[in-house]
This record gives C-alpha cells, sequence and structure tokens, in this order.
C-alpha cells in the first residue's frame, strides 16, 4: 500500500473536521461537580463530648467478645456482602477490559486447502500462515475517557462495597443488642407474672375473708393475663430478632449467644467530624461522587464520536503452493496501511447518545446531592438520637430508684403492720414496669451508640 498517495485524501477527510457540527460542551458548574447543597460550617444539633476516634472496628469498642465474634462472622458469610464483593470483582475487569481496548492487537490466522479447480485439473494443495496487527490512534481521548469511566465505575463500586460493610456490622450490633434487651424483658416479664400471681392469690383469700369483692379478683386476673399476654409478645419478638440476626450472619440457624446483660454504662459518642469533612470519609457519598464522574466520562466519549477516528494496520502472510505434489516456492506478503474515518451522516444517532448520556450525568448529579444530604441528614438525626437517649436514660434510673424505694418502705411498713401484702405486691409491680422500661432505655441507648458511630464510619 503507498501512503504517500493516501496522504491527500486524508488531510481532505481530515478538513470535514472543522466543517462538522460539534456537540455543545457539558455545563463547568456540572462538569466540576458544583451541587446546590448548602453544606454547614457545624451540626445544629449538640456535638457530644469524644470519646475517641471512630477505628474501622468500631464495635470492638463495645467490649463484647460475642458482638466481636458475631460482626466477624458476618462480614465473612453474609450474601449481600458476597454479592457486593461479586460486584467488586466484575468491576475491576471491565477496567482491565477498558485498558486493553486502547492497547495494540495482534491475531494470527493458518489454513489449509485441498481440492481442483476442474475436472481433469491437476490436484492442489495450498497452505497459508499469517499475522494481522491493528491499533487505534487515541487522538481526541475517547479511549482515555472510556477507561476513566470504567474506573470511576469500579471505584463507585469499591465505595458502595465499603459502605454496606459498615451497615451489615452496624446491623449486626444493632439486632445484638435488641437480643439482649428483650432478654432481659422477658426476665423482667416472667417476674411481673410472678407478683401478679401473687396478687390474685392474696386477692382470692381476702375475698374468702370477706375483705375484697370480685371486682378486686376479676382486676387482678386480668393483670396476670395481660402480663402473660405481654410475655408472649416478646418471645414473639426475640424469635424474630433471632432470626433476623442469622440472616445477617448468612446462616439459616439461630446464633447461640449465651446469657448476659447489657452494661447499664454505654461508652461514650466517638470523635465528630465537620460536615465538610464527613461527606469526604462517608462511603455511601463518595460512592455517588464517583457515580458521577464515570457518567461524566461516558458523556465525554459520547462528545468524541463526532471527531474522526484514525487505525493503523500491519500484517504479513506465508503462502505454500503444491500442484501434484510439486511444490512451488512460497510466497511472502507483507501490507501496511492507515485509514481515517468520520461520521456525516448518522440519522442523530450521536446527538441522541449525547442528549443519553447528558441526562444520566443530570441523575448522577441527582443521586449525588441525595446522598450529601441523606449524610448531612443522618449524621442530625443520630446526634438527636443520642442526646435524647441520654436523656431518657437519667429520668427512667430516677423513676426505677424512686420504685425501689418505695418497695423497701412498703415492705418496712408490711412488717410493722401498717399496710396488707398487697401493698407491698403493688409496690414490686411498679417497680418491675419502671425497671422494664430502664431496660428498654438502656438498649436505646446501646442503639444510639451504634448509630452514632455508624455516621461517622469510614471505610471498613
Amino acid at each position: 500500500m503507498k501512503i504517500l498517495n493516501s496522504l491527500p485524501l486524508l488531510a481532505a477527510v481530515a478538513a470535514l473536521c472543522g466543517c462538522a457540527g460539534m456537540a455543545p460542551e457539558i455545563a463547568p458548574k456540572i462538569a466540576q461537580k458544583a451541587t446546590d447543597v448548602e453544606i454547614p460550617a457545624q451540626w445544629a444539633g449538640a456535638v457530644p463530648p469524644a470519646d475517641g476516634a471512630v477505628s474501622a472496628a468500631w464495635w470492638q469498642a463495645f467490649g463484647d467478645p460475642v458482638l466481636d465474634a458475631l460482626v466477624v462472622s458476618a462480614l465473612v458469610n453474609n450474601q449481600d456482602l458476597k454479592i457486593a464483593a461479586a460486584r467488586l470483582e466484575q468491576s475491576r475487569a471491565l477496567v482491565d477490559g477498558a485498558v486493553a481496548e486502547r492497547r495494540p492487537r495482534l491475531d494470527a490466522s493458518a489454513g489449509a486447502q485441498r481440492g481442483r479447480d476442474g475436472a481433469g485439473s491437476p490436484k492442489m494443495e495450498r497452505t497459508a500462515l499469517g499475522l494481522r496487527a491493528g491499533w487505534e490512534v487515541d487522538l481526541f481521548g475517547r479511549g482515555a475517557q472510556g477507561v476513566s469511566a470504567a474506573r470511576a465505575d469500579a471505584e463507585s463500586v469499591r465505595r458502595g462495597w465499603q459502605a454496606a460493610r459498615i451497615a451489615l456490622a452496624a446491623d449486626v450490633a444493632t439486632a445484638y443488642f435488641e437480643l439482649r434487651t428483650i432478654e432481659h424483658r422477658q426476665a423482667l416479664r416472667r417476674e411481673a407474672i410472678e407478683v401478679a400471681q401473687r396478687q390474685v392469690e392474696v386477692s382470692s383469700r381476702k375475698f374468702r375473708a370477706g375483705m375484697a369483692t370480685s371486682l378486686d379478683m376479676q382486676r387482678w386476673d386480668s393483670e396476670l393475663a395481660q402480663e402473660r399476654a405481654a410475655l408472649a409478645q416478646i418471645d414473639g419478638q426475640h424469635q424474630v430478632r433471632l432470626r433476623q440476626l442469622s440472616l445477617l450472619l448468612g446462616s439459616s440457624q439461630a446464633p447461640a449467644l449465651g446469657a448476659a446483660v447489657l452494661p447499664a454504662e454505654v461508652p461514650g459518642a466517638p470523635a465528630t467530624l465537620l460536615p465538610g469533612e464527613l461527606l469526604e470519609r462517608r462511603p455511601d457519598v463518595q460512592r455517588q461522587a464517583r457515580a458521577l464522574d464515570a457518567a461524566l466520562a461516558r458523556a465525554g466519549v459520547a462528545r468524541r464520536d463526532v471527531y474522526p477516528s484514525l487505525q493503523i494496520g500491519w500484517s504479513a502472510s506465508r503462502e505454500r503452493l503444491a500442484e501434484q505434489g510439486a511444490a512451488v516456492a512460497p510466497q511472502l506478503a507483507v501490507g501496511y496501511g492507515v485509514s481515517l474515518s468520520m461520521p456525516i451522516l448518522d440519522g442523530g444517532r450521536i446527538r441522541a447518545n449525547i442528549a443519553v448520556q447528558d441526562a444520566r450525568v443530570a441523575e448522577a448529579m441527582a443521586e449525588y446531592e441525595k446522598a450529601m444530604l441523606g449524610a448531612l441528614v443522618d449524621v442530625e438525626s443520630r446526634l438527636s438520637q443520642w442526646s435524647a437517649s441520654g436523656s431518657a436514660l437519667q429520668e427512667w434510673r430516677r423513676a426505677d430508684a424512686a420504685a425501689g424505694t418505695a418497695v423497701q418502705h412498703t415492705a418496712r411498713l408490711y412488717e410493722a403492720g401498717t399496710v396488707d401484702m398487697g401493698a407491698v405486691l403493688d409496690a414490686r409491680r411498679v417497680h418491675v414496669q419502671s425497671r422494664d422500661a430502664l431496660a428498654q432505655a438502656v438498649g436505646a441507648r446501646w442503639e444510639a451508640a451504634v448509630g452514632l458511630r455508624r455516621a461517622f464510619a469510614g471505610p471498613l
């Protein structure tokens, strides 16, 4: 092939680039990922005193070996996490494929043929070996943009995988603390049933002695039935939460947790970040940021479809021909060339694709802004939950202390003969109720501690 004779033609085709209508550029605001989300300088909610920074394995700060083992098991066996890991491997393979598209390609071929050209003609044998190489020169960066899109996709998937790990660890910790709270409440409900049974017995004796009415007996019978119903509901909640935890662990078997009660003292809040720092740290936000990068890169690829493409080719072949067993000297052929092509009339396909990619950029921008707003709202909600759970826990501790004092005071009055056993049992019933409320408040405080660490957790 004579390249010099082709140069005027190539120059003429290249000159068409100046005449072709170029696609409008992406708006600078979108290209720079400038969002309309107002990022506050400080958090609106009260920021608690810091009790250490949030580590990657933040659940270990709770000092519960059972919880530690559950989280580790979930991170290994959870099915959703396995799905996310498989998607991550896919995205990395797609990056390798995009990079390979920009490299030269070399193909080999081989063939053999035997036959006659016609009746009575001599038998002929033909064998051939060949090599063919080709490479598309990335004149206008189309290939580079494609690689950038694939890499941004892979990074987005990786950040999503990290976010899934954080969410899984938090879900396991929350389910675990809920189960411990429910187990504590089960014990308290059994104690409440015991108190109600004693009240029924005392009321029955009083009724037989003419010191109580049937209305009193019906009241305590109703109280006993309510306590038994409450225990049945709590037992059902325990089974549901246990199965939910087993699903998080990637198992059909309920885990054996052993017997334990949540400590009344909950670890303090972790060190918080400023809003801007948080958005840079949270994987769920960065996942959408990288998805926006990928959409912008694909929009760039679509715009470069209007430009010419330059391809360089080379080929070599060696052919051997034999007629009636007599071999002819093998022939060697080598060729090379350059081709330049560009779209002239495509029915609007390129511009339609540009419009599609621009719409996807707008969608990715909205998703990015949504993730930013969601992260900011999440932290404010977690801070409010932490503050409210602390206040509620203090009040329930006061209520429990007062109820416990009332039980002791009533017992002394009973020993002095001032009140009867019914008053003692009633005080115990109120105390059990206050302890039940306190157990729920302690559980809510532990769950708030999980939520706060989840909100500020970085890559895991």
